[in-house]
């Protein structure tokens, strides 16, 4: 299900920066050829650089470098558009097989882009709670509508997932990383230790007032990207209010400061973040579901939204 570092270090600079530098010049060279042409190839890009802005990883690259992209593809369309001779004399010269060939793809990923769109839209029965973080600057590595995009979140429609009867329960699951304030949430993800994520050891607050039903605090952390690991959501508390559960998992062994029974409050420290259960790197996996038995891992998801204000969508940064 995961890549190893190497893998994961060779696909992240392809798709982040091999890729849209190659692309990038493809743009900038092309515009010799008539109007259609050019807003046809600027469409297939156009498309290409907005799904990546939405949906790439940039946890492993860098995140501010989406914005740079993002300016060189206008600055480039402009520039392609309005400032050089695109051959208006020669519109009806159209080349049907090629155009074809470049508008095929374009609509295939305006489809991607139009999920992801609707996936990142707050829906309207949210439940709000506090953000588990204070003091930084964290990115939402995984978030929105899974049952829509699967490019924004992965958990609802991940086979494993499913193999497991877990995936309805996670529809809307949020993975949470930090930034330091350079964009990287790591300073080198072929890194075999936890400490260099910028997340690990961070203290984790309670969301909510509710009840504590249900730890586990025992597990050793992962390797970093090492491949091995067990199918559960390593140290974890589960909090409960009425017939919703709060699902926090990822945690470091022995740091949960709660024991079942207890009744917490809002920005009560729970425990810190480790790297333990079903994850290649620290972060803080966290989900919302309702059920009436108990069995929230297989109850309905609910969607977050955090401290009135945020709805938690892949790449989205979250300052507190």
């Amino acid at each position: 299900m995961f890549l190893s570092r190497v893998q994961l270090f060779i696909s992240t600079k392809i798709l982040n920066i091999v890729l849209p530098i190659l692309i990038s010049f493809g743009l900038f060279q092309f515009g010799k050829g008539n109007i259609i042409e050019t807003v046809i190839y600027i469409f297939f890009v156009g498309n290409f650089i907005f799904l990546l802005f939405k949906t790439a990883p940039w946890e492993f690259t860098n995140y501010y470098s989406r914005y740079v992209l993002a300016l060189i593809y206008l600055i480039v369309a402009f520039r392609n558009l309005f400032m050089i001779n695109t051959g208006i004399q020669g519109i009806f010269d159209i080349k049907v097989f090629k155009d074809v060939l470049v508008l095929v793809p374009s609509l295939i990923l305006m489809y991607f882009n139009i999920s992801s769109i609707r996936a990142s839209k707050k829906p309207e029965d949210c439940i709000n709670l506090s953000f588990p973080f204070k003091d930084g600057k964290y990115i939402i590595t995984d978030g929105g509508d899974g049952k829509i995009s699967s490019l924004l979140n992965y958990h609802n429609k991940a086979q494993i997932h499913k193999n497991g009867k877990s995936n309805t329960s996670m529809r809307y699951a949020t993975d949470i990383a930090k930034l330091n304030k350079f964009g990287f949430t790591v300073t080198n993800c072929l890194t075999k230790k936890n400490k260099n994520y910028e997340i690990f050891n961070e203290k984790v607050y309670c969301p909510c007032e509710a009840t504590v039903v249900e730890i586990v605090n025992g597990i050793e952390d992962n390797i970093p990207f090492s491949g091995k690991y067990p199918y559960n959501v390593g140290n974890r508390i589960i909090l409960k209010i009425d017939n919703y559960y709060i699902v926090m998992g990822h945690l470091a062994k022995d740091s949960i400061a709660v024991k079942v029974g207890d009744r917490v409050k809002s920005g009560q420290q729970l425990a810190i973040i480790g790297n333990s259960g079903l994850t290649p790197r620290p972060h803080l996996h966290m989900q919302v579901s309702k059920c009436e038995d108990g069995q929230y891992w297989q109850g309905k998801g609910v969607p977050i939204f955090f401290n009135d204000l945020y709805y938690p969508i892949k790449n989205k940064i979250i300052k507190v």
